[in-house]
C-alpha cells in the first residue's frame, strides 16, 4: 500500500523491507515517510534537521532554561575553599 500526502510518504510495512533503501533516500532529500500497518500510523522516516534548524531549536532550549541558586563555578569554589579548612 503506497500513498501520498502532500510532501509525506505512506507505505505499509510489509513492503517496507523491499524499498527500504530507497525510502532512506526520499527521506535524506526532505521527505516524510509514514510506515502505516491496518491503517494505523506506527513509525515515520523524517530528515535530519538541517544545521540552522538544529541550532534554533538548540538556542530555545537553552533560553527556555531557568536556572535556579549559585552558579556551578562559585559552588565548586565554595566546596574546595570549605575542604581547605
Amino acid at each position: 500500500m503506497l500513498r501520498w500526502i502532500s510532501n509525506t510518504f505512506k507505505i505499509g510495512v510489509k513492503d517496507v523491507a523491499d524499498r527500504l533503501k530507497t525510502l532512506l533516500k526520499r527521506a535524506a532529500k526532505g521527505e516524510e515517510v509514514i510506515l502505516v500497518e491496518q491503517d494505523r500510523e506506527v513509525a515515520r522516516l523524517v530528515p535530519p534537521p538541517r544545521r540552522d534548524q538544529w541550532l534554533t531549536r538548540t538556542r530555545q532550549f537553552r533560553e527556555a532554561l531557568q536556572l535556579q541558586g549559585e552558579s556551578l563555578s562559585t559552588t565548586v569554589i565554595r566546596a574546595r575553599q570549605e575542604d581547605r579548612g
